[in-house]
């Protein structure tokens, strides 16, 4: 089994061009407690593929505060607004010994990727939407991904951030 973690960049603020616009204050604690979230649900990453881009990378380095163990990221130029279609190619690529690896990059890519692969994903507004820093977990029943093909995975979750602080902050259990 191989299990895919789906994540859109947190909310960033502006910045003199698209790609160095870093991340702003929800953002920031998005990211963090999103790691915090996996890393006490024991929901890691073995590996992780990472867009370029200021937002990315800073969204990374607060996940990674948060959980405090992640894998070495890879810093890649052509997920930068990749399409589904090329985030796809990149992880039929990876070496199959890679049973968990995090995409993290931008919309609309990252969320059509999602609605691609996923068997039945799910089709509430908010998910469809996609927001920043939702993560899409799915799992595929492959041992290689080579073998990944649309419409097979079986979503084991969605986190959105924002909404879970929301709630928190509304009935004060933050």
């Amino acid at each position: 089994m191989k299990r895919l973690f789906l994540l859109r960049h947190a909310k960033a603020g502006y910045g003199p061009s698209d790609q160095t616009r870093p991340l702003n204050h929800r953002g920031k604690r998005d990211a963090f407690w999103l790691g915090q979230y996996l890393s006490e649900r024991n929901l890691l990453p073995d590996h992780v593929l990472c867009s370029s881009a200021k937002r990315t990378m800073e969204t990374y380095d607060r996940l990674q505060e948060g959980a405090d163990k992640l894998p070495p990221v890879y810093f890649r130029s052509d997920l930068y607004l990749a399409t589904a279609d090329h985030i796809l190619r990149q992880l039929r690529d990876l070496d199959p010994d890679i049973t968990a690896p995090m995409i993290l990059c931008h919309n609309p890519g990252i969320s059509q990727l999602f609605q691609q692969l996923a068997y039945r994903p799910p089709q509430d507004h908010r998910t469809l939407k996609y927001p920043t820093c939702c993560l899409g977990i799915i799992d595929f029943d492959i041992e290689s991904w080579s073998e990944l093909k649309n419409d097979t995975g079986k979503v084991f979750k969605v986190v959105i951030p924002s909404d879970r602080i929301s709630t928190l902050e509304n009935t004060g259990t933050s």
